[in-house]
C-alpha cells in the first residue's frame, strides 16, 4: 500500500516510510533503517548455513610419516610437507599458496623418561636456509581466510573450523611416555603462493641433542 502523507515529504510504501528526495534527514534515516532490516533479514539464514568454512580431514592413520632412524635425544622423528595438492585434501585449501605449510610430524620416544610437548621447538628452514616461524592453528586459518577473501561468516562456522584445525595439530603439553608415539600437524609460515615444498628440514630442540630430518613431500 502506497499512502502520500502532508506536502509529500514521505511515502509510506509496506513497512517502511519512503522520504521524497527533498527530506535529506529522512532519506538518511530510511536508509540506516533499511540496512537493520536487511541485516535482521539475513541473520537467519547465516545461522541455517553455519557449516564449517573448510572442511579438516582427521590424520590419516593409513599413511604415517616414515620414522628417520639414527637420530639422537631419545627420539625418533619422521615427518612429511604437504604440497598443495595434499593440503587440499586435508584441509580444503591449498596452503603453501595462502602462506602456510603444514608438517605432520609422528615421534616416538625412545627415552627411558617421559617427553613434554612442549618443551620441544620446531624450526623449518628451506633450502636455502632461512628459517621460517612456527604458527598456532589459529593464525594459520586466518592466513587461509585471507587469501581465499573469506571476510563474511557465521562466528559459528570458524569456531567449528578453527576446532578442527587445532584436532590435528600437534597436541602441546602432552607427556610422550616411553617407547609411545605422537602425531600431529605443525604449521609454519612462508610466503604467499609458494608451489613447492621441497628440500625443507625440519629441526626439533629441546633435547640433549637435537634432531634434525630431510623431509619428505607428500605428493598425490
Amino acid at each position: 500500500m502506497i499512502m502520500v502523507r502532508g506536502s509529500a515529504q514521505q511515502i509510506d510504501v509496506g513497512a517502511l516510510t519512503v522520504p521524497t528526495a527533498g527530506n535529506k534527514i529522512g532519506v538518511m534515516l530510511y536508509r540506516a533503517k533499511a540496512l537493520t532490516v536487511l541485516i535482521a533479514s539475513l541473520l537467519p539464514v547465516l545461522a541455517a548455513c553455519g557449516g564449517r568454512l573448510y572442511k579438516v580431514a582427521p590424520l590419516p592413520a593409513s599413511v604415517p610419516p616414515e620414522i628417520s632412524m639414527g637420530n639422537g635425544g631419545g627420539l625418533d622423528v619422521g615427518a612429511v610437507a604437504l604440497d598443495g595438492e595434499r593440503s587440499y585434501e586435508r584441509f580444503e585449501a591449498n596452503l603453501p599458496l595462502a602462506g602456510v605449510i603444514a608438517v605432520d610430524v609422528r615421534m616416538i620416544n625412545k627415552s627411558e623418561a617421559a617427553i613434554m610437548t612442549n618443551s620441544l621447538r620446531f624450526e623449518l628452514r628451506n633450502p636455502s636456509g632461512a628459517a621460517l616461524k612456527r604458527i598456532a592453528p589459529k593464525k594459520a586459518l586466518g592466513a587461509v581466510m585471507k587469501y581465499y577473501g573469506d571476510n563474511f561468516y557465521a562466528k559459528v562456522s570458524y569456531q567449528q573450523t578453527l576446532e578442527d584445525y587445532e584436532s590435528v595439530a600437534l597436541k602441546q603439553g602432552v607427556a610422550i611416555e616411553p617407547e609411545r608415539e605422537i602425531r600431529g600437524i605443525v604449521f609454519f609460515q612462508t610466503k604467499r603462493e609458494t608451489t613447492s615444498v621441497d628440500g625443507l628440514i625440519l629441526s626439533v630442540a629441546g633435547l640433549s641433542a637435537p634432531v634434525n630430518v630431510q623431509l619428505q613431500t607428500a605428493h598425490k
